[in-house]
């Protein structure tokens, strides 16, 4: 089973990064991931469809990953809503933590909660939070599927309250109603670090690269480089933690 690809160009940093399942249900509109798929169909239909690795657990136990830098996930997210019920995220992080490789996380799930007590046994991890913009009508014209501003911000908090390591991704950064208000509300809430990025622009075949239907909604919105450098610069004077990507998304 293939669970394990060598960290490479953005992920250069890391030994592997860890996909638990295939596809992802949440279906953002800016979803790079679906570049990846070679299947034009499953490419289009991207969002409404996952596979569970269901022997992933198992596959990474012939691996010695001591202290291997490991970063999960780069195209699925690994708090599916089935995660409820396989638990196989839950279950990978077990082995993992036999191991104690070094694991960054990243969703944008409040389940991620659930596992508060396996990254507290870790040495060296931490959960990036996917928080893309401080308003839920922007949230739900981009990431219908995903949970509402407010219960990502409370798993923020939840994860600093038992003290795991956590970052917040807003990224990519999606309209913002108030810079500045959002950046005192994650500097209040107080994760380790936040980053931002704008949308990934590629031109080259299975390349990541921002998804057409977020690039028209973007257009409709009036949301340029320039509006995004300008929040930006409006976020990092209100929060202290806003840090480059290249620290937000590097390995513990």
């Amino acid at each position: 089973m293939h669970i394990l690809t060598p960290g490479k160009g953005r992920t250069g940093d890391y030994d592997f990064t860890l996909n638990p399942y295939r596809g992802c249900s949440f279906g953002c509109s800016y979803c790079y991931a679906a570049f990846f798929v070679a299947d034009e169909e499953r490419r289009q239909g991207w969002g409404k469809w996952v596979e569970v690795k269901v022997r992933a657990a198992e596959a990474l136990r012939r691996h010695d990953l001591r202290g291997k830098r490991i970063y999960m996930s780069t195209v699925t997210d690994p708090y599916q809503p089935i995660e409820a019920e396989t638990e196989l995220t839950r279950s990978v992080l077990s082995v993992l933590l036999e191991s104690q490789a070094r694991v960054v996380v990243q969703t944008r799930s409040p389940l991620v909660t659930r596992d508060i007590d396996l990254f507290r046994q870790f040495d060296h991890l931490r959960v990036n939070v996917s928080i893309t913009t401080d308003c839920d009508e922007v949230r739900k014209q981009y990431e219908p599927g995903c949970a509402s501003i407010e219960r990502r911000l409370e798993a923020v908090q939840t994860l600093k309250a038992a003290g795991v390591k956590v970052g917040v991704c807003v990224a990519p950064m999606l309209p913002l109603r108030d810079p500045s208000a959002f950046g005192r509300r994650l500097g209040e809430i107080g994760p380790e670090l936040v980053t931002s990025v704008w949308f990934r622009e590629s031109t080259r075949p299975f390349a990541s690269s921002t998804r057409e239907g977020a690039v028209s909604l973007a257009q409709e919105h009036g949301w340029t480089r320039e509006g995004y450098d300008l929040a930006l610069a409006e976020l990092r004077r209100a929060c202290p933690r806003v840090v480059p990507a290249s620290i937000g998304f590097a390995p513990v």
